[in-house]
This record gives structure tokens, C-alpha cells and sequence, in this order.
């Protein structure tokens, strides 16, 4: 830190000028993320509320009941009028507070997780931090997990196994309703990470995949507004099925106006919730349903395109997530990345992973083909 203020001016000057090297989404270039730009009524909201602190919620009463009503609207969403939860820092912290909830009820001495192979990485570090051992289960030729291997790994120290509606790398939806009797059947908690599915799968034209708390098997359920929902960053969601689920998570707070915690972190902002519930007021089923079929309407453009170009799709699109071969992938992504596109290379899958979220618009669908293209040659 320097000795001497610098005018504010200048202070705001810099900070201009450095955010301008950052990447934009609006720039349509980003297809790698499974965040976007936020909706400009999240903004208003976020910064309405930036001072408030959930995890003091006796000062600002209004932010709690905003964060009660997003919970409230998500679990509906997701086939439940009871289920509870909070909106939380993202989609790592809600799948800690699951496995955390699922250990501390299981209280086994020796706590085993099992999971999809295709698993989100954050459970790498959850089960480090937890002293849980990972378990993974094999997936089939779409990429999804199979529901009679996770079965077979279910033994007395199984904690928890969980199901993806959604996976990061591909947005396959493993079948949460075969895990959900899988874990009726032996008597364990089934977390469900749709941290980046929930706000897509409901939203869906035709006949939707069951990954959510109408599967009587299902005990919580990640679900992230700063994704699809166009809240801004942070604000993952984590859902439990009742009240009930909470007790073994609960913290003493003796100097605060609420007397305990259920969350991991504690200094919570509140203009997190304020966002989401501002896009869930201003876009309502309706806007979502039709964000979400343009989302997917330039998925299967581009799914499509590829096949017809000769690019191997790994596996048809389930949501707005594609991935895709060519004769050298690595060398492809580079080249994408060389000419100004964000793309991911998938190591383990050898493939290029994009995603089709509302900042990438049909020309920019368009634009990217045409460098695909070129630099396939």
C-alpha cells in the first residue's frame, strides 16, 4: 500500500483501463463459461444491496426474506413446496454443504461418496476437505452415469452417491430417477448437482429428464442462478428437502443477531439473492422458457453445422453444452484460441467443449464455424 491518497478520480481511471483487458462476454467470443452477462436488472439489484450480509440477517431483515423467496421459487421449480436451503458463494459450497449434510447424518467412521466419473471437480476438493473417500462410478456411451455401477459401490460406509443434471464438460443428465431408487433402496442420501441443469431442464421444450425432488429419492439439490438464471456472481443455490436436514449443519453465532449458521461461509453479501430474485420477477417462466429455447436453438444449430462440416460429436446435446472432435483436436483448440476464441479442451475426452449461453448470439454461432473451419484445414 502507498503512503499517500491518490484522487478518485484517478483511482477510477485505472480501474477502467484494467478492466478493459479483461474479456467481455458481450463480445460474443466466450464459449467456454457457463456464466454470461448478467441480466440488467441483476445489476440494479446487486448494487441496491451490496452493504447487506446474510450471515447478520437481524440488520438487514429485507435481504433474508428476498434470499426465503429466491429458495422459495427455486424449490418450487424443482418439485418441492417444502424444501429449504440458501443462496450461497456457488456451486462448490452448495455440493459441500450436501455431502457435509449427508456425512454428519450417515455419522460412519470411515465415509465413502460415490460419484459419476464425469462428477464436477469441486468434489475432488469437498472430499479432501471432508476426509470422505470418492468412489467412481463408470459412464455409458452418452457420457452418463451408469446406475448399476454406483449401485454395486454402495457398501456400508456409502454416505452419499450423486447424479449430475447437467455435467460440466458435456450438460449430459445422468438418471437421477434410477439413482433415486438406488437410494431409497439402501437407506442413502442422493445429492443431485444441477448447478448448471436446474435453471435449464424445466425450461425445456418436450419431454424433460426427472432429476429433481419429485424423485421421492432426491434429498439436495445444487442449483446455481449466477449460471443460467443471469444473477450475477456469486449466487450458487443449494436445496434441501426439509427442514429437518438442517440440524447437523447448524453453527452457534453468539455474537450476532442471528443466533446460528447453516453455511459454510459466514459473511454472506445479500445483493446475491436481490439479483436473482430480480431476474426470476422480471423474466418468470415465460422469459426463461424462451432464453432457454434460443440457448438451445443455437446448440443444435452449431450441432448440426459440425456434423455436416465432419466434426465428431461426442454425444447428442441434452442442454446448451456441446463437445466435439476433429483429426487434432489440441492442435484445433490452440488454433481457435490463436484467432480470439475462448473454447475448452477436454483432456480425458479429447474433445473441444463449447457452451451456448445467451451473450453468444447466432452470428457469433456464425463466426465461430467459419474460423472452425479454417483452421481445420
Amino acid at each position: 500500500m502507498q503512503q499517500k491518497s491518490v484522487k478518485l478520480k484517478d483511482v477510477v481511471t485505472e480501474l477502467k483501463k484494467r478492466c478493459a483487458l479483461d474479456q467481455k462476454y458481450r463480445d460474443g467470443r466466450i464459449f467456454c463459461s457457463m456464466c454470461t452477462t448478467p441480466h440488467p436488472v441483476a445489476k440494479k439489484a446487486f448494487k441496491l444491496f451490496f452493504e447487506s450480509n446474510l450471515g447478520d440477517s437481524g440488520l438487514f431483515p429485507v435481504a433474508a426474506q428476498l434470499e426465503r423467496e429466491v429458495v422459495s421459487q427455486l424449490a418450487t421449480l424443482l418439485g418441492s413446496a417444502s424444501a429449504c436451503g440458501f443462496i450461497v458463494s456457488g456451486g462448490t459450497e452448495a455440493n459441500l454443504l450436501a455431502i457435509l449434510a449427508a456425512k454428519n447424518t450417515a455419522n460412519k467412521e470411515h465415509p465413502e461418496v460415490v460419484l459419476p466419473q464425469s462428477a464436477h471437480f469441486s468434489f475432488t476438493k469437498i472430499c479432501n476437505m471432508l476426509n470422505v473417500k470418492p468412489v467412481y462410478a463408470p459412464l455409458d456411451d452418452a457420457y452418463r452415469v451408469k446406475p448399476a455401477a454406483v449401485e454395486a459401490l454402495i457398501n456400508r460406509n456409502t454416505v452419499a452417491i450423486v447424479g449430475t443434471a447437467g455435467t460440466s464438460e458435456l450438460g449430459a443428465v445422468d438418471p437421477i430417477d434410477a439413482l433415486s431408487t438406488i437410494a431409497l433402496r439402501h437407506g442413502v442420501h442422493l445429492h443431485v448437482d444441477a448447478a448448471f441443469g436446474g435453471l435449464v431442464i424445466p425450461f425445456l421444450d418436450g419431454v424433460k429428464p426427472s432429476f429433481d425432488f419429485s424423485l421421492e429419492g432426491v434429498k439436495t439439490v445444487t442449483v446455481d442462478p449466477h449460471k443460467m438464471g443471469l444473477a450475477t456472481i456469486p449466487a450458487g443455490g443449494i436445496l434441501f428437502r426439509d427442514q429437518k436436514m438442517l440440524d447437523v449443519l447448524k453453527t452457534e453465532t453468539p455474537y450476532l443477531t442471528d443466533r446460528h449458521q447453516y453455511t459454510f461461509v459466514g459473511t454472506r453479501t445479500g445483493a446475491s439473492a436481490a439479483s436473482a430474485w430480480a431476474v426470476f420477477r422480471v423474466l418468470g417462466r415465460e422469459g426463461f422458457q424462451k432464453m432457454v429455447a434460443k440457448c438451445m436453438k443455437n446448440t443444435l444449430y452449431l450441432a448440426r453445422t459440425l456434423d455436416k462440416e465432419g466434426f465428431n460429436l461426442l454425444c447428442k446435446p441434452t442442454l446448451n453444452v456441446i463437445g466435439f472432435r476433429g483429426e487434432n483436436t489440441k492442435h484445433l483448440a490452440d488454433q481457435l484460441r490463436h484467432r480470439g476464441w475462448f473454447v475448452s479442451y477436454i483432456s480425458r475426452y479429447d474433445c473441444i467443449r463449447i457452451v451456448l449461453m445467451p451473450h453468444i448470439k447466432r452470428r457469433d454461432a456464425v463466426a465461430f464455424m467459419r474460423d472452425l473451419k479454417e483452421a481445420a484445414v
